[in-house]
C-alpha cells in the first residue's frame, strides 16, 4: 500500500489528476537596486539601523521577503487561469 498522499493544488486544495491539468507556477519576486545609495541612510551607524530594525516589528522572515521572495506552487486549470487573470490585470 502507498503512503504517498495525493498532490492537491496549492491555491484551493483541489486534488490534482496523475496526467490532468495540472500546472507548477513559480514566481521571484527580488528588490531592485537603481544605482542610488541615499547618503543619509549609508552615513548611519550600526546601532541606529539596529535599533530601526527592532523597531519595526517585523520578524526575520518578513525582513527578507522584503528583499527576495520566491513561490512554487502546483495549481490545478481554474486556478491557473485566476492566477494569469490577475497577473494580467483581468481581475
Amino acid at each position: 500500500m502507498s503512503t504517498k498522499r495525493a498532490a492537491r493544488c496549492s491555491r484551493c486544495g483541489k486534488r490534482l489528476r496523475k496526467g490532468g491539468d495540472n500546472y507548477r507556477f513559480e514566481c521571484t519576486i527580488v528588490a531592485d537596486f537603481d544605482g542610488y545609495l541615499d547618503m543619509t541612510v549609508a552615513n548611519r551607524n550600526w546601532q541606529e539601523i539596529t535599533s530601526e530594525i527592532a523597531q519595526s516589528g517585523l520578524s526575520e522572515e518578513e525582513l527578507e521577503e522584503q528583499v527576495y521572495f520566491k513561490l512554487n506552487q502546483l495549481l490545478c486549470f481554474d486556478c491557473r487561469q485566476a492566477v494569469m487573470d490577475f497577473l494580467k490585470g483581468k481581475e
